[in-house]
């Protein structure tokens, strides 16, 4: 098959396409090649190119500058995922799209998780886009799979793991507050993929949750992180409250993955099994980078 990827030099976009390289064509455009916000540039791509499958994921992820920059939120994570959904409808594609844990207000009485079918009710304006973007992809196109995952890490793109490890290395003396109130299940992009790949060959359709089996608090992460790779730090849990700033994040991260197991497609890994086994393969990598940046701070 044909497989256009957008945002493929993301986190998630490029375990995407290193994964779907193996047996398939993959495209991925920049965003100067392919801007998802023109109708006219979606639909000449898919007219010079007929893709198979568009997995889009693309996205604005800044979740300070989301509360800001309404405009650019609003065109990026609605008008674009619009504008692949339609495309996809008019040239009878499928179309994936990824999604986030933070479409629900995360108040749901821990460990309770969410499911497919709960109502979502964002509380940031990242959410909230997020949820658009749902709606607009159910809206405008019969062939879709809705991807919702959350507390991704991988060796590209900012994440958790990466920040903790440079918070560390620079703060050697310092104490590092990390809150002990949020829960979630932290997430392999690269496993992510790898599920991507089973719903296509069944040719899944509808919403999904994908995230890793078993949740912790982002204290527990951190100090999971922290241990594996021989780093000493202190670390002081403390609310979500405390440090969340202008931005409001849900406390219950939690997602089931029910959908993938009532339909036997569920290969997620405990979270703990997975971190273990990226840390193995990029942590040395992910040290020697922080270090590098670190010194290169201290000299400027």
């Amino acid at each position: 098959m044909k497989i256009l990827i957008l945002g493929a030099t993301g986190m998630l976009g490029s375990e995407c396409r290193r994964v779907f390289s193996r047996n398939h064509e993959v495209i991925s455009p920049d965003k100067t090649e392919l801007d998802i916000t023109s109708w006219d540039g979606v639909i000449d791509i898919f007219q010079r190119l007929l893709p198979d499958i568009v997995i889009n994921c693309a996205g604005f992820t800044d979740l300070k500058a989301c509360e800001k920059e309404d405009f650019a939120v609003r065109k990026i994570n609605i008008e674009g995922p619009r504008n692949l959904a339609q495309g996809c409808a008019r040239f009878e594609r499928k179309l994936v799209h990824i999604s986030s844990d933070y479409v629900f207000d995360g108040r749901k009485m821990f460990p309770q998780p969410y499911f497919e079918d709960d109502i979502p009710n964002p509380l940031s304006a990242y959410g909230k886009s997020k949820k658009d973007s749902e709606i607009a992809v159910r809206d405008n196109s019969p062939n879709y799979i809705i991807i919702r995952t959350g507390w991704l890490y991988g060796i590209n793109g900012d994440n958790f793991v990466k920040s903790i490890v440079t918070r560390a290395i620079r703060k050697k003396t310092k104490m590092l507050r990390i809150p002990d109130d949020q829960f979630g299940s932290p997430t392999w992009a690269y496993r992510v993929a790898l599920e991507a790949v089973k719903l296509l060959d069944v040719d899944a359709r509808g919403t999904y949750h994908i995230t890793s089996e078993g949740y912790c608090s982002r204290y527990e992460w951190a100090k999971y992180i922290l241990n594996k790779l021989g780093i000493n730090a202190s670390l002081e849990p403390c609310s979500l409250k405390d440090v969340q700033g202008a931005v409001k994040k849900p406390a219950n991260c939690i997602l089931e993955n029910r959908s993938l197991k009532t339909q036997g497609l569920n290969t997620m890994n405990e979270w703990k099994k997975d971190i273990s086994l990226f840390l193995k393969n990029f942590g040395e990598r992910l040290i020697k980078e922080a270090e590098t940046k670190d010194n290169q701070e201290r000299t400027a």
